[in-house]
């Protein structure tokens, strides 16, 4: 039986099954849908996330391809993949067919259909651009930026924060790498998710998604769980800007970050007493100003703090939702330091004959349970840690 006719037995529909529209009318595959063998979605805060569809392609009683031939697959078509819960829908994944690659083996059984997809950052590789932003007069803020390159698209802008504002801003690129420079110059994430763009800071406050079981007698969602404390992430950046012009004495600082604690103590913390402190250094790239590089500084300061990263695989049936990137969850079951809320690092969601598998990565700055945001934010902490230096 393939894939889909396994997901959409009713035995074990009442678990979790996929739905797949294509299309500007977002239709569904129809009779399609059995051919599909696997299905494997990369999600990521930190790059665009990727879809790639296996179907089982067999050829009619006319010498046509079910699937190459249906019409349906195109580049550039819109795609829509997502978790059917029974009781409820969530999105997996979003954006367009970026390539098709039929294989015809000798075994005429064995062809097959992979459909490779990108989300909808996709959609902003298409033009180079040149264009000066802002002027003298009239500066302009990198999320105003953002919103007029979207503005084309089926795109919303989450709220967030303006970021850096600009004169004269130079843009020789595609609209997605700027965006991405952008980001980096502010210490922002951008994600492409549901439609929607997040442009920001890691989004630690708000209510975490259903949290992750593990040893939890019938409740247990997680199948396994692993943890790696990292002491080898500086504490500190020390940044270094050349002077602009001769005889002037080079910019320099030293930042911290400035997140909260996802935690009851900072990883920062441990090792605070070895007497020398863990600095990183960086210098000024291009024409880079004083208040860029130190958002860039601080940006890699707050990566730096998230040192104990942990990774899993949930079984998507007994989890009962889609586990998503750049966002919070909590973890149970694993004792007291190790337990706690997480960073949504990396999802990687599988659909295959053996049901609906989410192998993650999560990422956290402390140790210890809490019952809420409460912690202070990295930066004072470390201010206390650097004092003993």
């Amino acid at each position: 039986m393939s894939l889909l006719g396994q997901l959409l037995d009713p035995g074990f529909r009442q678990a979790a099954s996929v739905l797949i529209q294509v299309g500007q009318a977002q239709a569904d595959l129809g009779d399609l849908a059995f051919l599909i063998s696997d299905i494997d979605v990369k999600t990521s805060r930190a790059a665009a996330a990727a879809a790639v569809i296996t179907i089982d392609d067999r050829r009619d009683t006319d010498g046509q391809w079910m699937a190459a031939d249906s019409g349906l697959f195109a580049r550039w078509e819109p795609i829509v993949i997502s978790a059917d819960f029974e009781t409820h829908i969530e999105e997996v994944f979003r954006g367009y067919i970026m390539a098709l690659k039929p294989t015809y083996p000798q075994n005429g059984g064995e062809a097959k259909l992979v459909i490779e997809c990108q989300d909808d950052s996709a959609a902003l590789s298409r033009e180079h651009i040149r264009r000066v932003w802002g002027d003298e007069t009239t500066p302009i803020a990198d999320r105003d930026i953002l919103i007029e390159l979207i503005k084309p698209l089926p795109l919303t802008a989450i709220d967030g924060p303006p970021g850096q504002s600009s004169r004269a801003l130079n843009m020789d690129a595609l609209p997605i790498n700027f965006l991405q420079e952008r980001a980096k110059a502010n210490g922002f994430e951008l994600i492409f998710s549901e439609g929607e763009v997040y442009f920001g800071p890691k989004r630690l406050e708000g209510e975490p998604q259903a949290a992750i079981m593990v040893y939890a007698g019938s409740a247990t969602n997680c199948l396994n769980f692993s943890v790696q404390d990292d002491a080898q992430k500086p504490d500190m950046v020390a940044y270094e800007l050349a002077p602009k012009e001769d005889g002037d004495a080079p910019v320099t600082g030293e930042v911290g970050p400035d997140l909260p604690l996802l935690g009851q103590t900072p990883a920062a913390s441990e090792g605070a007493g070895l007497g020398t402190p863990s600095v990183a250094k960086i210098k000024g790239e291009g024409d880079e100003t004083e208040e860029e590089i130190t958002a860039r500084a601080i940006g890699l300061a707050n990566e730096n703090s998230f040192k104990i990263r942990a990774t899993g695989e949930l079984d998507g049936a007994l989890y009962g939702h889609v586990l998503k990137v750049g966002a919070l969850v909590t973890v149970d079951g694993v004792g007291t330091r190790n337990g706690g809320i997480y960073y949504v690092d990396t999802v990687d969601h599988k659909f295959t004959p053996d049901g609906y598998r989410q192998n993650f990565q999560l990422m956290r700055n402390a140790v210890g349970e809490t019952d809420g945001l409460g912690a202070p934010p990295l930066s004072s902490v470390l201010s206390a840690i650097k004092s003993v230096f």
